[in-house]
């Protein structure tokens, strides 16, 4: 549950968001996303802390360690052709990862498809390990998104974010992001209504998606 000073820095469209998508996800039959659309530029992404490294992984190499998605999911971002960068600390230990990668990009948690421009790239899914967040892990895993950018001569790094999550948004505005948009997905039974995208309304038996450009020009 979000703090009292959480809530006021979200906002009132924040507060709403949040409390929709609590309520949604206890009903089960009706599901609600709200998305902030931001890009990143990669200038502005931090330079690799001493000790630190980040690679990428295979599917195999991923395999053999615990994150925070399933297999199923990990296998759909591989097939999607999506890259897995891994933090590794001084000990060798994974600390965290990150999916990036030059689109188009299924989401997981509701049926669209993003696509962004040819200097942008897509990243997705950044996690830290609970017991490495207080250090360097977050600011190798943008390093080394940052790294793989360049080397794609990619100049953004563009990725939706739950506009009720505060610190995810607040940690890319340090690094100087824009928004770019907004989107909200509403699931009711068999059918998903997107604010944007085409078409708006798909049947999810189907396996329908709708699509989403998303362009470099602030909301």
């Amino acid at each position: 549950m979000p703090t009292a000073t959480t809530l006021q820095m979200l906002g009132l469209a924040g507060l709403m968001s949040y409390a929709a998508a609590r309520f949604a996800a206890r009903a089960g039959v009706i599901g609600y996303n709200r998305y902030t659309l931001v890009a990143v530029p990669v200038d502005g992404m931090p330079k690799m802390p001493r000790g630190f490294r980040v690679e990428q992984m295979t599917a195999e190499a991923l395999s053999r360690h615990e994150i925070d998605v399933s297999q199923a999911v990990q296998a759909a971002r591989f097939a999607q052709g999506l890259i897995c960068l891994g933090a590794f600390n001084a000990n060798d230990q994974l600390v965290g990862i990150n999916w990036v990668g030059s689109g188009p990009f299924v989401e997981d948690e509701v049926h669209v498809r993003f696509s962004v421009p040819v200097d942008a790239g897509w990243d997705t899914g950044l996690w830290v390990r609970p017991e490495h967040r207080l250090g360097r892990g977050f600011a190798a895993l943008w390093a080394g998104t940052a790294d793989w950018l360049r080397s794609q001569n990619r100049t953004w790094s563009m990725s939706r974010i739950a506009d009720y999550n505060l610190p995810s948004i607040l940690s890319h505005k340090r690094m100087g992001a824009v928004t770019v948009g907004h989107i909200t997905a509403i699931r009711l039974f068999r059918w998903q209504y997107m604010s944007d995208g085409k078409p708006r309304i798909v049947m999810l038996s189907s396996g329908a998606l709708a699509d989403m450009n998303v362009v470099l020009s602030a909301a």
